[in-house]
C-alpha cells in the first residue's frame, strides 16, 4: 500500500507526500529491524541466564563431590599411616594390619561435572559468566580441575604390589565388606565413603598369614612410604580446587540476584 501511494504521489509530483512516504518507509524498516535486534537480545539473555542457574547447580554438585573426596583420601591416609605404623613396630594386630594396608590402596578418580560450562564456551556464551573477576575466577577453577584429576589419576607402585601380594581371598572380602559405598545427593552418585570401622572378621591364622605376605613384600615400606606421600599430593589438589568451586559458585549466585530482580 505504502508503494502504491509513493507511485501515486510521484505521479502527481507531489514530492513533499513522496519525501513523508519514504520517511515512513525507513522509519518501518528501522523499528522492525531495532524490534528484531531487541527480541535476538532478550532470547540470548534469556538462554544465558538459563545456563547460569545449570552452571550454579553443576558447581554445587562439584562442590559436595570434592568434599566427599577430601574426606575420602583422608580416611586412606589414616589406614595408610596405621599400616606404616606397624611396619615400624607400631602394636598393631595382624587383622587392623591387613584392612589398613589395603584400604590405603582404594582410590576415587571421578571426574568434576564440567558439562554446563564446556556447552557455554562452545556456543560462545562466556561473556554471560560476569564481569572479569568472574570470568577469571572460571579459568582458574576448570584448569586446578584438570591438575587435580591429573593428580588423581596418577597411581603408584604400591597399590599394584599390595594386590599381587595379598591373599585373593582376604582383598575380596576387604572390597566387599568395607569397600566403597555410594553416596547420593538430589538421587545421583555424588561420591563413595570407606565403610568406617571395618567389621570385618579374621581368624587369627587367616590374619598372621596375610600378613606376614604383605611384610614379605620387597621395598613394601619404601613403597608404601610414597604412596601415602601421593595421598598428601592429591589432598593438597582436592582442597584447593574444592575451595575454588565455592569460591565460584557463590560469586554466580552473588552476580546472579541483581540480574533476576
Amino acid at each position: 500500500m505504502v508503494i502504491r501511494r509513493i507511485r501515486e504521489h510521484a505521479a502527481a509530483q507531489n514530492w513533499f507526500a513522496v519525501g513523508i512516504d519514504l520517511a515512513i518507509v525507513v522509519a518501518g524498516v528501522f523499528l522492525g529491524t531495532q524490534v528484531n535486534n531487541w527480541n535476538e537480545e532478550r532470547i540470548e539473555n534469556d538462554r544465558g541466564r538459563d545456563y547460569l542457574a545449570r552452571l550454579i547447580t553443576e558447581l554445587d554438585f562439584d562442590a559436595r563431590q570434592y568434599a566427599l573426596q577430601i574426606a575420602y583420601y583422608r580416611q586412606v591416609r589414616t589406614y595408610g599411616l596405621q599400616a606404616l605404623s606397624a611396619l615400624d613396630g607400631a602394636p598393631v594386630s595382624d587383622r587392623d594390619f591387613v584392612i589398613a594396608a589395603y584400604q590405603l590402596t582404594q582410590t576415587d578418580t571421578t571426574k568434576a561435572k564440567t558439562g554446563v560450562f564446556d556447552e557455554m564456551a562452545a556456543n560462545g556464551l562466556g561473556e554471560h559468566l560476569g564481569d572479569d573477576e568472574t570470568q577469571q575466577l572460571a579459568s582458574d577453577f576448570y584448569l586446578s580441575v584438570e591438575v587435580a584429576q591429573r593428580t588423581n589419576e596418577t597411581i603408584y607402585p604400591y597399590r599394584t604390589l599390595l594386590r599381587e601380594t595379598m591373599p585373593y581371598a582376604v582383598q575380596t572380602r576387604v572390597r566387599r565388606e568395607c569397600g566403597d559405598r555410594n553416596v547420593f545427593y538430589q538421587k545421583r552418585v555424588v561420591g563413595i565413603q570407606l565403610v568406617v570401622p571395618c567389621p570385618m572378621a579374621m581368624t587369627v591364622e587367616e590374619a598372621a598369614d596375610a600378613a606376614a605376605a604383605v611384610k614379605a613384600a620387597p621395598e613394601i615400606r619404601r613403597q608404601m612410604v610414597r604412596y601415602i606421600a601421593s595421598i598428601d599430593e592429591k589432598l593438597d589438589n582436592l582442597e584447593f580446587v574444592g575451595a575454588q568451586a565455592v569460591q565460584f559458585r557463590d560469586r554466580l549466585k552473588a552476580d546472579e540476584r541483581p540480574r533476576a530482580s
